[in-house]
């Protein structure tokens, strides 16, 4: 972590606690949407295909769901690297992550080297290249 300014570990941290607080509100917001307004479109709907379209509706907002879930636990996975001290150090080789790619990608817990690898030898990614992992 000692090649990130203590200023640019403060943006980050700031940029990542933002991102954390944004997908809390749009999960709540989902999660509580109005739900008489959802059965009133579910009510409405007389034709199978229609009701299809309904239930295809809400798929969606469970894919979005998910979707929103899945970077709220990569902005938390972050935040804890940060507390940790080990925050800019690759999961992966254990080498440095430039501070020009956390400050593209916060959240990012890999080098660029290993993000590639991984991405192009799908399942790379649990197997660790550091001793002792």
């Amino acid at each position: 972590m000692s090649h990130i300014t203590a200023a640019v570990m403060h943006d980050l941290d700031s940029c990542l606690q933002s991102r954390r607080q944004e997908l809390i509100l749009q999960i709540r917001q989902r999660l509580h949407a109005d739900d008489a307004q959802e059965m009133s479109l579910f009510n409405n709907y007389t034709i199978e295909a229609d009701q299809a379209a309904a239930s295809q509706l809400s798929d969606t907002d469970i894919g979005l769901l998910n979707r929103e879930m899945d970077e709220l636990r990569t902005v938390d996975a972050a935040l804890a690297r940060m507390k940790a001290h080990c925050y800019g150090q690759c999961s992966r080789c254990g080498g440095t992550i430039p501070s020009e790619r956390l400050l593209a990608l916060p959240e990012a817990h890999m080098c660029v080297e290993c993000q590639l690898a991984c991405e192009t030898l799908p399942g790379q990614q649990q197997h660790s290249h550091r001793p002792g992992a």
